[in-house]
């Protein structure tokens, strides 16, 4: 399969390297630094896994249309990057985000009907250029944005088990980025903002209560839209937690390296729903705030 993985920072190159290493084509575009590392000495994964592989590296998306567009850019360059690459969508290529946050897919939607929508919880840290540790395992669910079955789904999740991830199809695909965005309202911004380790969210029982009350504002925001669940967000935090335990949250990350952080597409996106309804969600809006005077930091 040819793949282009447009965002070369840390889940889109182990992503990448996983699936160069199971023998597709695989294509990332990202930083001038990030290249130049791959070009140099091949893309190197530690943690779980150690090994390296020579995918090619580009500054730019390729003109040749990819059978598989990975979206792994930070939700706010979303657009950017699908302008980009627009004229190597073909009729034929299918994106999908695996994107922290809400309303990638609807951007996508805007340049082709083949969109896939995509979650995932596992754990990665770009820990120089050209090297990615892949700090938690986790799993991967991909469906047919919004809704819906269709054999490329399976021939994506079949690519995935080959490349060593846990990964499974959906036909719910907005009920799961729902269930990611409501994890991801409670573990970045508490993470970001305390300095802790995921892992401290399941330690100081202060701290596990403040996330179940903020999850249940997301579910609540969730369901007044219509939003269907297949797994309970809670169930899916709690397991986040306990396998990505050790792990610094990439909005933590963010934030340490003086770049903007994926708020406004999470906690952000979640009160701007809520508004829309009619309702409040205060929790969120106050992480949202908490998160953004951080960020002026």
């Amino acid at each position: 399969m040819r793949i282009y993985v447009l965002g070369a920072g840390s889940i889109g190159s182990l992503f990448g390297a996983l699936l160069t290493r199971a023998g597709h084509d695989v294509t990332l575009i990202g930083r001038k630094d990030q290249v130049k590392a791959i070009e140099g000495r091949g893309l190197k994964v530690v943690g779980h896994e150690e090994f390296t592989v020579y995918p090619s590296a580009e500054l730019h998306v390729p003109s040749e249309p990819p059978d598989l567009m990975i979206l792994a850019t930070k939700s706010y360059s979303t657009k950017e990057a699908l302008n980009c690459a627009s004229s190597s969508i073909g009729s034929e290529t299918w994106v999908l985000s695996i994107q922290n946050g809400l309303g990638n897919e609807d951007l996508a939607l805007k340049f082709t009907q083949n969109v896939l929508g995509g979650v995932t919880t596992n754990g990665a840290m770009l820990v120089e250029w050209g090297v990615v540790r892949w700090t938690g395992k986790g799993v991967t669910i991909i469906g047919r944005y919004p809704t819906g079955a269709h054999p490329f789904v399976e021939e994506v999740v079949a690519a995935f088990r080959g490349a060593g991830l846990e990964a499974e199809a959906t036909e719910n695909a907005v009920g799961w980025k729902w269930v990611k965005a409501i994890v991801n309202s409670v573990i970045n911004p508490l993470g970001a903002i305390l300095e802790v380790k995921n892992g401290a969210l399941l330690e100081d029982p202060w701290l596990e209560g403040i996330s179940v009350e903020i999850a249940r504002e997301g579910c609540t925001v969730a369901q007044q839209l219509g939003v269907e669940f297949d797994v309970h967000p809670l169930e899916l935090l709690w397991d986040t937690l306990r396998r990505t335990r050790d792990n610094y949250n990439s909005m933590l990350q963010d934030l340490r390296r003086g770049r903007p952080t994926e708020i406004d597409y999470i906690n952000g996106k979640i009160v701007e729903y809520a508004k829309g309804l009619g309702l409040e969600a205060p929790r969120n809006e106050l992480l949202w705030a908490l998160v953004k005077a951080r960020e002026k930091k």
